[in-house]
């Protein structure tokens, strides 16, 4: 049966693949002031809102989360009018901000540029540009002039539509709403190192390095659920975050593949419930959703990603034997967000 699943996103989407047929060349000038927002979230105490937008059309709208910033101990969150539910990142954990191996890529991919001032929620900020080998702007990211602090980003598919939004409001230099009880502990599992990866991978796990050229392995864990492994991998091009989760086993007979193909509005990230065949995820708003079984394995992905390179995602991994209309069917639920 599938596991419960543990999935904190917050770096989020990119781009149509076929724009990346080479890197995007320049000088990258924005990527210091992506450096000091970096470095800003580990020393910058901070409470806010901060506000999650999917495409437009994907259900529900829009999410509220409160965060709170502790630097040293983490970042807790919690959906607006609910902290009863909030949930710490340990500062230790892995990707929770602008992690200096997702800036490498992003670098690698893009073209960073410094776009000049702008205003974000009445506060000054300095935008910085991800473009992309056709010059068309990929992300944005506006750093708050007075604190070096994340306020925002958008993220743009090859149309220049926003496949995705975040953004700090009402921010606080202050910390006192740190939650006292919360749910905690390292949310990613132990590290897989590429020797046990390849261990792995004798055995039948299909782990690869790359989902597309642009989409890397960055990070990959492993948590035991009844005493059977599942594997965390996330795949970056920088900007899209696409996690894949990969246990051995079979999806019951009322649980199809397709059941949980395309995009949905969910929660925050949090733990995830697991019922018989049935798997509750946690996530962000607009997050695609797929899962399958495939060669004695069920796998799961959650991406924030704009339907074309989720797809490229999907079917870079095994599709269910003997399924010729599986990934027509992965199509027509990537179809809601735009061309794929």
């Amino acid at each position: 049966m599938p596991i419960a699943v543990l999935c904190v996103l917050l770096l989020t989407a990119g781009a149509h693949p076929e724009a990346f047929a080479i890197p995007a060349e320049g000088e990258d000038d924005g990527m210091a002031t992506l450096r000091g927002a970096a470095v800003a979230e580990g020393d910058v105490a901070y409470t806010a809102v901060r506000e999650l937008h999917g495409p437009e059309g994907t259900p529900p709208g829009g999410l509220d989360l409160r965060v709170v910033n502790r630097p040293g101990e983490g970042l807790a969150m919690a959906p607006l009018g609910d902290e009863e539910q909030a949930f710490v990142v340990p500062a230790s954990s892995a990707l929770e901000t602008l992690d200096e191996r997702l800036l490498a890529m992003l670098e690698d991919t893009y073209r960073v540029v410094d776009a000049g001032e702008d205003e974000l929620d009445g506060r000054s900020a300095r935008v910085v540009e991800a473009r992309r080998a056709n010059t068309t702007v990929a992300g944005r990211f506006w750093v708050d002039g007075e604190t070096d602090l994340l306020l925002g980003r958008a993220i743009y598919d090859e149309a220049g539509e926003t496949a995705f939004s975040s953004h700090l409001t009402g921010l606080r230099l202050v910390d006192e709403d740190w939650p006292e009880e919360a749910l905690g502990g390292e949310p990613w599992g132990d590290a897989i190192d590429h020797p046990e990866r390849e261990r792995l991978r004798a055995q039948g796990w299909v782990l690869p390095e790359h989902l597309t050229w642009n989409l890397r392995l960055v990070d990959s864990r492993s948590k035991s659920y009844e005493g059977r492994p599942v594997v965390h991998s996330v795949y970056s091009d920088g900007l899209s975050q696409i996690s894949v989760f990969s246990q051995r086993g079979k999806l019951g007979e009322e649980y199809l593949s397709t059941d949980r193909n395309g995009y949905t509005g969910t929660g925050m990230g949090g733990e995830g419930v697991t019922t018989g065949h049935e798997t509750i995820f946690g996530g962000d708003v607009g997050q695609y959703q797929s899962m399958w079984q495939a060669d004695g394995f069920v796998y799961t992905v959650l991406a924030d990603a704009p339907a074309d390179l989720a797809s490229s995602a999907v079917t870079a991994l095994p599709g269910p034997e003997g399924d010729s209309e599986f990934w027509a069917r992965v199509q027509r639920g990537l179809s809601r967000l735009g061309p794929t």
